[in-house]
């Protein structure tokens, strides 16, 4: 376990969606559950840190960027770098697409996810998932899966690979022990989503898989033809889950941003005089937890057809302790 910042109740909060997700599936396919949320620390010697914060006027910023937004970044600056509030340029910078996102020192109360049922053993052999995800939340929960059973396609094309296949400890082959260990159970097919509305290979997915996980933006899912509206007119009988970085109808539900974004929002990060930056994206794994849970509810036709998680409502329990 890490010695460097982490929110109190992380690890008992992932142990007990661990035992959860193992009471329905009644196969220990999660194991430690340290080892889940502690992952880029037991995988690489030294990994990569997340940004720390950045001093703006009177607050401070996340500023989380990933390669192809840097030069955007640079743009939106010469625009709007003069806006003294932590608040409003962060807004600006999300229509901007930019996952920009302000520290607050006070903990915003965000309504808890709901688990739904988390008794009964559920048997996932014979299920087939379609994994639209990458990074770690959508991975993990996919992961999980295919560990219990479940047969998991993970769509990765090749022009657009998963964030973390080049992370740390790759050599240059795409080959990153987080992305490997995410991605075990799974069978890995190249194709473009950009390019899926007019795919009859991917067509023929949807009406094969009983359930498609996304961790796209809202509006790239729109933009894309991905949502659940789109994918019943393919298969009436599909179910979908959606990780997002935020909670649908809340003031940040078009955001973008990864775990540590959702980290400064909630104020868990701003507990002092200066805000801190976790030691590394724990709202990740928690969410991908949560979402293996829900998951397996979907699957046992227990849950609504069409779920969205949130990476904040996910940490609610760490936010309101």
């Amino acid at each position: 376990m890490t010695q460097r910042w982490l929110p109190e109740g992380l690890h008992s909060l992932g142990a007990e969606l661990g035992r959860a997700i193992e009471s329905r599936l009644r196969i220990p396919v999660v194991g430690d559950t340290e080892f889940w949320l502690d992952l880029p620390e037991l995988l690489v010697e030294n990994p990569s840190r997340p940004e720390q914060p950045v001093k703006w006027t009177n607050g401070y910023l996340c500023v989380d960027l990933g390669p192809d937004d840097l030069e955007t970044w640079t743009s939106f600056l010469g625009v709007a770098g003069s806006d003294p509030e932590p608040e409003s340029l962060a807004k600006r910078a999300q229509i901007w697409r930019l996952p920009i996102v302000p520290f607050r020192q006070n903990a915003r109360k965000v309504r808890p996810l709901d688990i739904g049922n988390i008794s009964g053993k559920v048997d996932l052999r014979g299920k087939q998932v379609l994994d639209l995800t990458s990074m770690w939340a959508g991975p993990l929960c996919s992961e999980l899966l295919g560990r219990a059973g479940a047969r998991v396609i993970k769509i990765e094309s090749d022009v657009r690979p998963d964030g973390l296949r080049f992370g740390d400890g790759d050599n240059g082959t795409g080959q990153a022990p987080m992305f490997l260990e995410l991605n075990k159970s799974k069978e890995i097919l190249n194709l473009d989503l950009r390019k899926c509305v007019a795919s009859a290979a991917f067509e023929q997915l949807v009406k094969s898989s009983d359930l498609v996980i996304s961790s796209m933006s809202r509006r790239a899912l729109f933009n894309l033809g991905l949502t659940a509206d789109h994918l019943v007119l393919i298969n009436k009988n599909v179910r979908s889950l959606s990780i997002n970085a935020f909670a649908a109808g809340g003031p940040e539900e078009s955001w973008v941003a990864y775990g540590t974004g959702v980290h400064a929002a909630s104020g868990l990060g701003w507990t002092s005089t200066v805000p801190t930056s976790p030691a590394y994206s724990y709202p990740d794994p928690i969410a991908g937890l949560s979402a293996c849970l829900i998951a397996v509810a979907q699957l046992a036709d227990e849950a609504d057809q069409h779920r969205e998680v949130s990476l904040e409502e996910s940490i609610f329990p760490l936010v309101n302790k």
